[in-house]
C-alpha cells in the first residue's frame, strides 16, 4: 500500500473529481492536512466516506490567523486527529508576510509555540512547513524532543542538517516529494542518505506537481516513490515497504 504524508485531500478533489474513486480502488492511505474549519470538515467527510485518511489540523506559518485555534485545541484534546500542522516557519520573501522582519518573526513563532504546546499536552505528532528558518527549528529542539514524531515536510534541507537534529535527539521525520523528481539536489542528496526508517514519501497533492504538470496528483505518489528507490539503490517494493512503516511510525 503507498503511503502519503501529506496530501491536501479537498483541494485536490476540487481540481480532480475523479481522485476520490482512483484513492479507495487504489488501496492509499495518506494524511491529509488542514488549515481551516471548513477544509477540516471536508478532510473528514472524505474519511467517512471511505477513503483512508489521517488529519492533520493547524496553523499554516504563511497564515498565522487564529481564526480556528480553540477548534484546533479542541480536535486535539478530543484524539479527533491524528497530528497537529502544518505547523512552522516561512521566511521564503515572496510575500511581505514571508520577510524574515521582527513582526513576522514574533507572529509566526507565537503561532508555532500554541501548536507545540499542544503536540506537547497531547502526545500528538507535529507536522513542520520550513522555508528558509532552518535554525528555528534548532532552537526548539528541546521541546521537539517532547513530542512523538516531528515531521519535516518537502524536506529540502542538506542531508547534514538532517542528520544533526536526529543527533540531538529529536524524534525528527523526512517527506519527500516532487522536488526530488524536478532535480532538487539537496532533497535527493537527503532521499538517498538518510536512515531508512526516517524517510516518507508524500505529494503535497494538488500542490507542488513535478516540473511540466499543471497540479499534482494521486498517481504521482508512484514516480516519486520509483525516484527514491532509485537514489537510495534499492527497488521500488523495498521503497513502498520501508516508507509506509515510516508513515506508519509517525501516523499510527
Amino acid at each position: 500500500m503507498l503511503r502519503d504524508a501529506h496530501i491536501h485531500a479537498p483541494e485536490l478533489a476540487e481540481r480532480d473529481p475523479g481522485f476520490p474513486d482512483r484513492f479507495r480502488a487504489g488501496g492509499y492511505r495518506a494524511c491529509s492536512a488542514a488549515h481551516s474549519g471548513p477544509e477540516l470538515d471536508a478532510a473528514r467527510a472524505l474519511r467517512d466516506s471511505g477513503l483512508d485518511l489521517r488529519l492533520s489540523f493547524g496553523i499554516h506559518p504563511q497564515w498565522t490567523v487564529w481564526t480556528w485555534a480553540d477548534r484546533l485545541a479542541e480536535e486535539a484534546r478530543d484524539g479527533r486527529i491524528e497530528a497537529i500542522g502544518e505547523a512552522g516557519f516561512d521566511f521564503f520573501g515572496d510575500r511581505p508576510e514571508r520577510e524574515r522582519n521582527p513582526e513576522n518573526m514574533a507572529a509566526q513563532r507565537a503561532a508555532f509555540e500554541y501548536q507545540l504546546g499542544l503536540a506537547e499536552r497531547y502526545g500528538l505528532p507535529l507536522v513542520l512547513h520550513v522555508r528558509r528558518a532552518l535554525d528555528l527549528v534548532f532552537e526548539y529542539a528541546p521541546r521537539l524532543k517532547r513530542v512523538p514524531a516531528a515531521l519535516l515536510h518537502s524536506w529540502s534541507g542538506p542531508v547534514r542538517e538532517a542528520e544533526s537534529l536526529l543527533a540531538k535527539g529529536v524524534p525528527a521525520y523526512f517527506s519527500f516529494g516532487a522536488p526530488i523528481l524536478n532535480r532538487n539536489r539537496k532533497a535527493r542528496e537527503s532521499c538517498a542518505l538518510l536512515p531508512a526508517d526516517r524517510v516518507l514519501l508524500e505529494t503535497d497533492a494538488p500542490w507542488q506537481p513535478p516540473r511540466g504538470a499543471e497540479f499534482c496528483t494521486l498517481e504521482h505518489l508512484a514516480l516519486i516513490r520509483d525516484e527514491a528507490a532509485r537514489l537510495r539503490g534499492i527497488p521500488p517494493e523495498a521503497m513502498e515497504e520501508t516508507s509506509a512503516a515510516a508513515f506508519e511510525a509517525v501516523f499510527g
